[in-house]
């Protein structure tokens, strides 16, 4: 709530100076100010509007946290980092110093492929080299297929919100066959400002004590007082 004094005129008349009360329990006004009452209240502008699926997907996009967004490059550099270290393993303590160049390359790879090719490459390679442990071609084979299956089985479990073709920047004159469109509600607050009244302060003195008030009318020269020494017609602003 605001107040903003507009003018001010001092009370005259014969009486005024004086600090006795009268018989009807009034005082001598000493001032009186006019001033503006400004209530502000909180509200929401609404207002709707046409966002196709692409900027929709955008929105949504932009709005994820940085791990939803880079979850699947983390987890596929996770597992081609521990399939490295696996493989390097195996091959006694001669291959130690190879473990760190190994699990940064699988590293690489798992985060570029993905966690479902390299997970789906190292279940069907372990198996092959398990019945065929003398024929490596075929066993890279075998393993180059368990990481296409294993990634589209990926994709299908866990597809991609929203999908990577809405992201793709498009071009001027660039056709974009099967469109659909959203109608959406956006709400910004904004504070609003209302002059509901224009109340007098009156200036007076009470058992010693120079005291203030809001009154609704201009009150003259004495102002009638209450047993607590407030206005009889004071005006207290709600909140």
């Amino acid at each position: 709530m605001g107040w903003t004094a507009n003018a001010a005129w001092a009370a005259t008349g014969p009486l005024f100076g004086a600090r006795a009360s009268g018989a009807d329990g009034s005082v001598p006004v000493l001032s009186v100010t006019h001033e503006t009452i400004a209530k502000t209240k909180k509200e929401d502008v609404c207002w709707q509007t046409i966002v196709s699926d692409r900027e929709r997907a955008r929105q949504q996009y932009d709005s994820q946290p940085w791990f939803v967004k880079y979850w699947k490059p983390i987890l596929g550099g996770v597992l081609g980092g521990l399939v490295g270290y696996k493989f390097t393993r195996n091959y006694g303590e001669d291959s130690k110093k190879w473990i760190y160049p190994t699990v940064a390359g699988g590293i690489g790879v798992g985060a570029i492929a993905g966690p479902g090719m390299v997970a789906g490459a190292y279940g069907l390679g372990s198996l092959a080299y398990y019945y065929w442990p003398g024929k490596l071609p075929l066993v890279a084979a075998i393993s180059l297929v368990g990481g296409i299956l294993g990634d589209g089985l990926f994709e299908l479990l866990f597809p991609d919100s929203p999908p990577k073709s809405l992201l793709e920047p498009t071009q001027p004159g660039q056709f974009l066959p099967s469109q659909q469109f959203y109608l959406e509600t956006t709400c910004l607050p904004r504070i609003r400002v209302q002059y509901t009244e224009s109340p007098f302060r009156v200036t007076y003195e009470y058992a010693g004590e120079r005291r203030s008030a809001l009154v609704r009318h201009y009150p003259g020269d004495r102002i009638a007082l209450d047993a607590s020494g407030r206005p009889v017609n004071e005006l207290r602003p709600q909140p």
